[in-house]
């Protein structure tokens, strides 16, 4: 190849490659941003903390029930400092430390409503049925969304084009069950037998996380 020709190839290499880190970049920062207004969403005090009834007053909103201790729990579980409130560095950090496990041991129970209020667009509630059939596939495959859609009901999704925080839930706690069903053994669980920690959960289907 002539030097003219492989310099050539090595800028549009180059090019292709800025870009690329534009993209990422960008998308990035469309993320962060999404995360800030669902903290802002749920901070309804305005005082850059979210504590349990803060919590619980977005899920009545979402129409969610859920006790205060189960609520407790869930601030607990991701409030690094112990203080009973997550502040926006733990609300990042939570959300970040979640997206990125691959381990599923993670508690997913803050970041699930995080994740349904950033893709709450129009603030009604809801998401778009493609959009939540988009992340749910690419999290667990199709043939168990769809079967965990079948599973409480849900399976005729033509005929409403939006999904509630609920079914949100309830569909990624099932589809979770089947994917961890089909790669285990009988009688096998994917909980890391440490020694002296008999407080963790033996439920092989991690639903406690859910």
């Amino acid at each position: 190849m002539a030097p003219s020709a492989r310099q050539a190839q090595q800028e549009r290499a180059a090019e292709a490659q800025r870009r690329e880190e534009e993209k990422k970049a960008f998308k990035a920062a469309q993320e962060l941003e999404s995360l800030r207004r669902a903290f802002k969403r749920i901070d309804k005090k305005g005082d850059g903390s979210v504590d349990v009834d803060e919590l619980l007053a977005e899920l009545q909103f979402l129409g969610h029930a859920m006790k205060s201790s189960e609520a407790a729990l869930t601030i607990w579980e991701v409030d690094d400092d112990a203080d009973g409130c997550i502040d926006w560095n733990e609300f990042r950090t939570m959300f970040y430390r979640v997206r990125d496990d691959q381990t599923g041991y993670e508690p997913r129970k803050l970041f699930n409503v995080v994740e349904f209020l950033m893709h709450d667009k129009n603030l009604n509630g809801s998401i778009d049925l493609d959009e939540c059939m988009s992340i749910l596939y690419n999290r667990f495959g199709k043939a168990p969304v769809d079967e965990a859609f079948a599973e409480i009901g849900s399976d005729d999704r033509a005929a409403d084009k939006s999904v509630n925080f609920t079914t949100f839930v309830t569909v990624q706690t099932g589809a979770s069950k089947i994917c961890k069903q089909s790669t285990l053994k009988p009688g096998a669980t994917m909980v890391p037998q440490v020694k002296g920690a008999n407080m963790i959960s033996q439920d092989p289907t991690l639903s406690h996380l859910m």
